[in-house]
């Protein structure tokens, strides 16, 4: 801040003199201290006026960015916690998805890592002894995924997977258990769903910042640079330039097809060697993306990586058994053929093996806790699964569940009731899909403020969609984000 003019000192000594021989003429001198503790306070407060009008010229007072990292490590933590309970993670137990090293030719080689992380300045010999000996050592299941990134010596994992293997609801779980262990001041572990960067117009960074800003409006508050000579940037823009975010980027294989490719270098390009990231995709686009238009391949540098694998059977039952009340209920009872099934070649088996075909299985097929079987549908038993004349192959069964998924989603519910029914979701969750596919190039995200522009229609004026996809109570689609179906 810049100091005072002695001009203005000056001229603050005589008004305070000329006051005080003016008031001992006629007045008496006791409350003299009061009446002087006015007279200065109505002098500071012009300057106090002209630094709110100009907070430009008076600077800003430093913020320590430890501090801002520990609120927004509660804000995420309190948002996907929440998340968690919408998404019924723990509801009846979290699905024990397990994973073990990806393919060699999709990732750095272990030798490589281990040189690599060797290799930065400062590097701990205690450090070294929790890395895994090879990439054997990644193979996990269940909660241990923060436990394994540790294991990797340059802390940067690709987890890949199949669709609706469990990819997000692994990284939400990664997530928390990062926070668990997150030292105050340390960096925070925060979850990008990459379908909305455009790695074509904006760099890495700026959309990072941007996203952060928009979950944590907090984040936009300017703060000095580092160095001072670059004036101010956002607090979101501090975090990341002082690698106090983790980043965890969700969906590499949702960008465009041809954007995959430039993305994984734009992401090399941004991100130096030393920051820890996690990134998600489908294994076949990523092994695809890998390869540019020139024939030259592209790794992820300095990367391990793992492949979630189906769930086991026994899992999967127990799962489907238990959230139908428990052994002895009639609703248990009806999966009795369906989960002697699994572990086999039937279509059924194929199909609810990931955590997606059970979520959808068990919404449709399973009361809610308040509901009883009569509730439900006449035509709503799991065994029509096993029906091999009208579902021969497993794509059957999947148009299956996610055709019978928005009907079960809207059925009427006591405690969260809906003004709309499961006609109108449909036509609207339809032509939100056809614009998302062929108006804005594929992308699940559209924003609320978009929708005014994209329909007229009052019902879906009514609600709003953010960034990311979420919806509000007021929208039509929020029914099914009761029991959301990315995996």
């Amino acid at each position: 801040m810049k100091r005072v003019p002695k001009q203005v000192g000056l001229l603050y000594v005589v008004l305070v003199g000329a006051f005080l021989a003016w008031y001992t003429r006629g007045h008496k001198v006791e409350p003299l201290v009061t009446v002087v503790s006015a007279f200065t306070a109505l002098l500071a407060l012009p300057a106090a006026v002209v630094a709110v009008l100009r907070p430009g010229k008076t600077g800003l007072a430093p913020t320590h960015l430890g501090d801002v990292a520990d609120q927004l490590a509660q804000g995420v933590r309190q948002q996907w916690e929440a998340e968690a309970r919408l998404r019924r993670l723990n509801d009846p137990f979290p699905l024990p998805v397990a994973w073990e090293a990806a393919d060699a030719d999709l990732v750095e080689s272990w030798t490589q890592l281990k040189e690599l992380a060797e290799d930065w300045p400062g590097q701990s010999p205690e450090a070294d002894s929790a890395w895994a000996v090879n990439p054997g050592g990644l193979a996990g299941k269940g909660g241990e995924l923060a436990e394994v990134f540790e294991r990797v010596p340059t802390r940067r994992l690709v987890v890949l997977g199949e669709p609706g293997a469990g990819k997000t609801v692994l990284l939400i779980r990664l997530l928390l258990g990062l926070l668990e262990h997150r030292p105050p001041g340390g960096p925070v572990p925060v979850l990008f769903p990459l379908a909305s960067w455009d790695p074509a117009r904006q760099d890495l960074y700026t959309w990072m910042a941007d996203e952060l800003a928009q979950d944590h409006p907090a984040l936009r508050a300017l703060i000095p640079a580092n160095p001072p000579q670059a004036g101010t940037c956002t607090q979101a823009r501090a975090l990341l330039a002082h690698r106090l975010v983790l980043p965890i980027l969700d969906g590499l294989d949702e960008l465009p097809e041809r954007l995959r490719a430039r993305a994984l270098h734009a992401i090399n390009q941004a991100l130096p060697a030393r920051q820890p990231l996690v990134l998600s995709s489908r294994t076949t686009e990523y092994r695809n993306a890998l390869t540019t238009p020139a024939g030259v391949t592209v790794l992820l540098n300095g990367a391990a990586g793992i492949r979630l694998l189906s769930l086991d059977p026994a899992k999967a039952a127990a799962y489907l058994e238990r959230d139908a009340g428990g052994p002895g209920t009639k609703a248990t009872a009806r999966w009795r053929r369906v989960t002697a099934s699994l572990g086999t070649t039937a279509a059924v088996s194929q199909a609810l093996s990931t955590p997606l075909g059970l979520f959808l299985a068990r919404t449709i097929y399973n009361p809610r806790p308040d509901e009883h079987l009569s509730d439900l549908p006449d035509l709503s038993d799991p065994d029509e699964l096993l029906d091999q004349t009208r579902f021969p192959t497993r794509q059957d069964i999947d148009t299956h569940l996610f055709t019978a998924f928005i009907p079960a989603a809207y059925r009427p519910h006591p405690d969260q009731p809906t003004p709309w029914s499961a006609q109108q979701a449909q036509r609207t969750l339809a032509f939100l899909a056809r614009h998302l596919e062929h108006s804005i190039h594929g992308t699940p995200n559209l924003a609320w403020w978009q929708l005014p522009a994209l329909c007229p229609d009052r019902h879906l004026r009514q609600g709003s969609l953010s960034a990311h996809g979420r919806t509000t109570s007021q929208s039509p689609g929020l029914a099914a984000s009761r029991a959301p179906v990315r995996a």
